[in-house]
């Protein structure tokens, strides 16, 4: 097993990655798409969205320069045709004949729609796509963020939307509460490929006043890293979405959608919610980017970890048995 679970870790080629929002991706295509530091051709047609390496076998052309034509992908330099599973179905060069080489033929990738995202699973899933029981309830409104590219790795990024420790000392300008520094024993429980945690400390109201108040923390976590955050208010109940997509070795967008009671009440605080909420993140995020790795180790003797980390060790071990399982085939 490797010591580290960084962006192009082989195991995250078997795990479920969102890789753009829905709007993002206008016509039929083809659209460029990079995943775990490869680059991917999509497109969508009658049968729905089909994803491919865009990489043409016969002379490595990219098929995103290509055509689509019905359910198939034809590539721009000779022509060759490919189905969503990456079957090429034909080889103008060799006529109807001919015989397609095995070597023609690419591989496919499942593909899914859902939190107006386009998920992708470059092979067959050992865990599977997050399910977030609140998406679609009426008591809420709905925000997106911006996505956003960082300088970090998604398990980084994961690692910090899951710590309790750090808000009273990364979020000063924001949510920390500087005087609520101990972290209490929190609830930490384990099913599968996900894990849950609750806890409940001080913090500032997500209005930018610096009013402080308690608040409830109810988070699961689903492998590889995708996060939902529940906060309780005495006035409001918030969930937060952080849904990674691990571009490259280096760099890892970040979807985060944010549903909330308030938000429902009033939909015109959304510009506002979307303004403090990229202050909140850029105070992550320009701590982050700071971390000379951009993995997180899954061997001890890297990292010092105390009681107060459960929840970030926890996606140490969800990752390391990830990994494992992914090399056992």
């Amino acid at each position: 097993m490797s010591e580290w679970f960084d962006n192009e870790h082989p195991a995250l080629r078997r795990c479920w990655h969102p890789v753009g929002e829905v709007a993002e991706f206008e016509g039929v295509g083809p659209h460029s798409v990079q995943l775990v530091g490869e680059h991917f051709a999509l497109w969508r047609s009658a049968s729905g969205w089909s994803l491919v390496p865009d990489q043409c076998p016969h002379r490595l052309a990219p098929l995103t320069q290509g055509t689509v034509e019905g359910d198939v992908l034809r590539c721009a330099y000779h022509g060759w045709c490919f189905e969503g599973d990456g079957t090429c179905v034909e080889i103008p060069a060799i006529g109807t004949e001919g015989t397609v080489p095995p070597s023609a033929h690419l591989a496919g990738a499942l593909v899914e729609e859902r939190y107006g995202l386009i998920w992708v699973a470059l092979e067959s899933p050992i865990a599977p796509l997050p399910e977030i029981p609140q998406w679609g309830d009426e008591v809420f409104g709905l925000v997106r963020l911006p996505p956003q590219a960082w300088n970090a790795g998604a398990a980084q990024m994961t690692d910090n939307f899951l710590d309790v420790g750090h808000f009273p000392f990364t979020h000063t300008a924001t949510i920390g509460d500087a005087n609520d520094r101990v972290v209490h024993d929190y609830d930490l429980a384990r099913d599968g490929w996900t894990f849950s945690a609750h806890h409940e400390h001080s913090a500032q109201v997500l209005d930018g006043s610096g009013r402080i108040e308690t608040r409830t923390m109810d988070f699961a976590c689903f492998a590889p890293h995708h996060v939902s955050l529940r906060l309780g208010y005495a006035d409001d109940t918030i969930l937060l979405l952080f849904f990674h997509q691990p571009v490259d070795r280096d760099t890892t967008r970040v979807f985060v959608i944010q549903l909330a009671e308030s938000l429902k009440r009033d939909p015109s605080l959304g510009p506002s919610t979307i303004e403090f909420q990229q202050a909140v993140g850029k105070e992550d995020r320009d701590l982050l980017e700071t971390l000379r790795t951009k993995g997180v180790p899954l061997t001890p003797g890297h990292e010092s970890h105390t009681k107060a980390d459960r929840i970030t060790v926890e996606l140490r071990r969800v990752l390391a048995d990830l990994a494992v399982a992914a090399a056992a085939g």
